[in-house]
């Protein structure tokens, strides 16, 4: 476990399996994010495989005062390189919650993988995600132009990277 004063990120465990489904409704995830799982049968599937934590691919629970308040992502792509997706609830969002949960998960990884870059992408329109990214040290590089799905129509996204 990571924590950090009253935010903790943890492994998924069975009985956060309903509360990932919850999250990857698009009342949730908000205007910017697309989501994965069709349903929660599937969901079930998926966790049975590894518990969401290969060396490849892993979902990580984040919670403030023992209440989940988001879902980290993080996909280990390529050798040294990490790409890393933070979802909060929409009530948690512009609290400063999100530059605290990036600097925490950085640094661990920094610390415990043998990762030299960590990515991060986001809508071009969402100036929250995109402030949050800046703030933990992520410097935008790019554009990646029809990267997003959602809502119906493909959205660009700004590509951002930490080095270590």
């Amino acid at each position: 476990m990571i924590t950090e004063g009253d935010i903790n990120i943890r492994t998924i465990e069975e009985r956060d399996l309903k509360v990932i489904y919850k999250f990857n409704s698009q009342k949730t995830r908000g205007n910017y994010q697309e989501f994965q799982f069709e349903s929660f049968r599937k969901l079930q599937l998926e966790y049975e495989k590894d518990g969401f934590c290969s060396s490849e691919f892993q979902i990580l629970n984040v919670e403030k005062e023992e209440q989940t308040i988001g879902l980290l992502y993080l996909s280990f792509y390529r050798q040294g390189i990490v790409r890393i997706g933070l979802v909060l609830s929409s009530d948690n969002c512009n609290k400063g919650n999100g530059t605290v949960i990036l600097n925490l998960i950085v640094k661990y990884i920094f610390e415990n993988y043998p990762i030299v870059r960590i990515e991060a992408d986001t809508d071009v329109e969402n100036i929250i995600a995109q402030k949050v990214s800046q703030k933990a040290g992520f410097l935008r590089e790019g554009i990646l132009r029809k990267y997003r799905y959602h809502h119906g129509t493909y959205h660009d996204s700004y590509i951002y990277s930490i080095i270590k």
